[in-house]
């Protein structure tokens, strides 16, 4: 059986839908899943589906982009490093959550990070490889320098 969230984004995707009690007729007609208004309006709020503007009407859409990697990519102003210590800066108040993003990533070969207000530490497990860990959090947070 499919979840009452997976079948929005099955019907979602398959279609223009503007209405929530069309969604919620769709719902009982086409899965047999019983629901009402209110309870498909969080749920589209939790899988972040959004109203938007499509051949002149409102229509439902999933998301098309990672809120996360959008975040990464706007917050982060640069990224430098020395011979032990790898320095991001960010926008103010956005450094914890690239510190946070980055001790989630299980594959990248960093003893860990010190988040400020705007300045991320990060530290790699060996430090003849900075290079190659600046690199891979460069591709982590699709920073590109500027230049």
């Amino acid at each position: 059986m499919i979840s009452r969230q997976d079948a929005i984004k099955e019907i979602v995707s398959k279609g223009l839908m503007s209405d929530q009690n069309k969604l919620v007729e769709k719902l009982l007609n086409v899965y047999g899943i019983e629901t009402n208004q209110v309870t498909v309006s969080r749920d589209l709020a939790r899988l972040g589906i959004v109203k938007k503007r499509i051949k002149g009407g409102l229509f439902y859409e999933l998301p098309s982009v990672d809120v996360q990697t959008q975040i990464l990519t706007l917050a982060v102003l640069s990224i430098e490093y020395n011979e032990t210590t790898i320095v991001i800066k960010t926008h103010p108040a956005l450094a914890a959550f690239v510190g946070d993003c980055l001790d989630q990533y299980t594959d990248l070969p960093i003893l860990g990070c010190l988040a400020g207000e705007n300045v991320v530490f990060v530290v790699p497990k060996i430090k003849e490889e900075i290079e190659k860990v600046y690199l891979l959090i460069c591709d982590k947070l699709s920073f590109k320098e500027k230049g």
